[in-house]
């Protein structure tokens, strides 16, 4: 199986350093591929995207020249990743890629993210607000050098959250039953609201891990996640539903 993850606004793929290395050990058959966004980590140089499409439509550019349809393929999205991987997920789907899993973290459900617009707030206001909400870690900005290097992507990947709905007006798309799908969520996070309506995206039950956390809730219970990420992607969906039914 390969495992294809999406990082967090204004993050690259480091944020899944540590998942890798825990794969890499304990479930070795699984190939964990962290995606850059452009205008992020080893793509700095280019142009960040101010739309998810537009995001989504450069990143399935490349999954095509790494992926086969014969792979079994799991896509894990943090917070903006959520957005991306259930955007990707209806591509390669329409595509004919064998999509099994879905892991949506740290996100609100994509048909209840509602449109803000991000252009009139400068620096020190865009900043104030990710940190009221959790988006951001503290001081993670402090600098000037930081703020010039990092910042535009952070402002790109909100404005194209906030601006998502004015493409995809609201709409729910619902994934064929055999996807299993789970939500990861840290019940302090302020930034996320509406989770359970993440159930409005398939008509089987999503499974549901939460954390005594906020929106970072994987950096402060590392080995707790990393083993329910293995946990989920191991399980038998068919048949954990048939034990389940039978008790």
């Amino acid at each position: 199986m390969k495992l294809i993850c999406f990082p967090y606004a204004g993050a690259h793929v480091n944020v899944f350093t540590e998942l890798q290395k825990a794969m890499k050990q304990l479930e070795p058959a699984t190939e964990v591929i962290a995606m850059e966004y452009a205008g992020h980590g080893k793509r700095f140089s280019e142009r960040p995207y101010r739309s998810i499409h537009d995001n989504v439509a450069d990143l399935l550019q490349k999954l095509r020249q790494s992926l086969s349809k014969s792979d079994e393929i799991s896509l894990l999205g943090y917070s903006m990743g959520s957005l991306v991987t259930y955007e990707l997920a209806r591509n390669l789907l329409q595509e004919g890629y064998n999509i099994r899993k879905l892991i949506f973290m740290a996100g609100t459900p994509p048909h209840r993210i509602q449109t803000e617009d991000e252009e009139d707030l400068d620096d020190e206001a865009l900043l104030q607000k990710c940190q009221i909400y959790g988006l951001i870690k503290e001081d993670q900005f402090a600098s000037a050098q930081m703020r010039q290097l990092f910042l535009p992507a952070l402002r790109s990947d909100i404005e194209s959250v906030h601006l998502y709905n004015k493409i995809n007006q609201y709409h729910c798309h619902q994934f064929d039953e055999a996807i299993d799908i789970a939500v990861f969520q840290g019940i302090e996070d302020r930034s996320v609201t509406d989770v359970d309506h993440w159930q409005d995206i398939t008509q089987r039950d999503i499974q549901v891990y939460n954390y005594p956390a906020g929106h970072f809730f994987m950096n402060e219970n590392q080995e707790e996640v990393i083993a329910d990420i293995i946990y989920f992607l191991r399980r038998n969906s068919i048949h954990d539903e048939l034990v389940r039914n039978i008790r």
